[in-house]
């Protein structure tokens, strides 16, 4: 709105607004002064006689949050006591509060997959949507059973490309972040049908079946998240898994490592290899999930134990110590 004050553009800015608009601006535009920001804190100028400072000792500007708009300390006595309200709303919190938190987070994140799947398989299921509406007369007759299997399985491997790229975990990311891994499992999943494809095409010809990296390789993965344009390219020999995983599996219990395996040896051998990541993305999630509701108990104990040595205890303080929770 500087143009209000006069300025090199407003003669031009105004003449293309409304003749009614133009008078009202006219006639309630303020007539004062423009008014200006703060100017920048002026450095002090060093004496001659003083010694040279070194970099540690070199003074430092007022501190100011990332959310101020002046990152040179203009404001910086307004925003001294500045607390995030994400900050206040956490110290508000109960151990209930959080762990119901920690739950929902993770809930978000299983739901926002298949949002995300069926945002990546949108023309797959145009194709089903298209197909129940107008039918030709072959896919009338067979209930547009391939226009469904396509999408379906568009929607069950983009879901589980998702997990396995780590969509699930707990950590904090940006939705730029988000947005990335999900361009990296619609990458992998057109890679992988394009290996499918040339699989097809060299058994209609009689040729050797070729072997491919695999789609979810660490290799794989990297060129993908670099931006890079993914082929497939036959290899001599197919890469071995990578021991990466092995931590995942340290926190599960030998008896349901073992069942876990035994579910994918039943999956069709070309299934194998992202059925497995997709459970070591979901293994990997659960784990980390745990860890934070463990850390939320840990934090918890501390907190009632500062109470009782202040005195301060509550009737729910001392009812989980009776209880044995410390």
């Amino acid at each position: 709105m500087g143009w209000l004050w006069g300025g090199r553009d407003s003669s031009a800015s105004k003449d293309k607004l409304d003749p009614s608009l133009r008078d009202f601006l006219e006639k309630e535009a303020p007539t004062g002064p423009k008014p200006s920001l703060p100017s920048k804190p002026a450095q002090k100028p060093a004496e001659s006689h003083a010694p040279e400072q070194t970099q540690a000792e070199a003074p430092l500007q007022p501190a100011v949050p990332p959310q101020s708009q002046f990152q040179d300390g203009r404001y910086a006595h307004l925003w001294k006591n500045y607390v995030p309200q994400q900050v206040l709303e956490d110290q508000g919190k109960t151990e209930q509060d959080k762990l119901r938190d920690i739950v929902d987070a993770y809930n978000d994140r299983k739901a926002e997959i298949g949002r995300i799947a069926l945002e990546n398989c949108s023309l797959e299921y145009m194709a089903q949507f298209d197909c129940f509406r107008n039918p030709g007369f072959w896919q009338a007759a067979t209930l547009c059973r391939a226009e469904s299997q396509k999408f379906n399985r568009c929607y069950d491997v983009q879901s589980k490309f998702l997990k396995a790229l780590g969509y699930l975990t707990m950590d904090a990311r940006s939705p730029e972040d988000s947005e990335r891994i999900q361009m990296h499992a619609d990458k992998l999943y057109h890679q992988m049908l394009e290996q499918e494809a040339q699989i097809e095409k060299a058994k209609e010809e009689g040729r050797p079946i070729p072997k491919f990296e695999s789609v979810l390789s660490k290799q794989n993965v990297a060129r993908a998240m670099a931006g890079k344009f993914l082929t497939a390219t036959p290899v001599s020999e197919t890469n071995r898994p990578d021991d990466d995983d092995a931590e995942v599996w340290r926190h599960i219990k030998p008896e349901s490592r073992q069942r876990y395996e035994k579910q994918l040896a039943e999956i069709p051998p070309e299934d194998q290899e992202f059925e497995r990541k997709a459970l070591l993305g979901e293994l990997r999630a659960q784990t980390g999930m745990a860890k934070k509701v463990e850390e939320t108990f840990i934090e918890e104990r501390i907190n009632r134990m500062k109470r009782r040595e202040a005195g301060q205890a509550t009737i729910g303080d001392t009812l989980k110590r009776l209880w044995g929770w410390g």
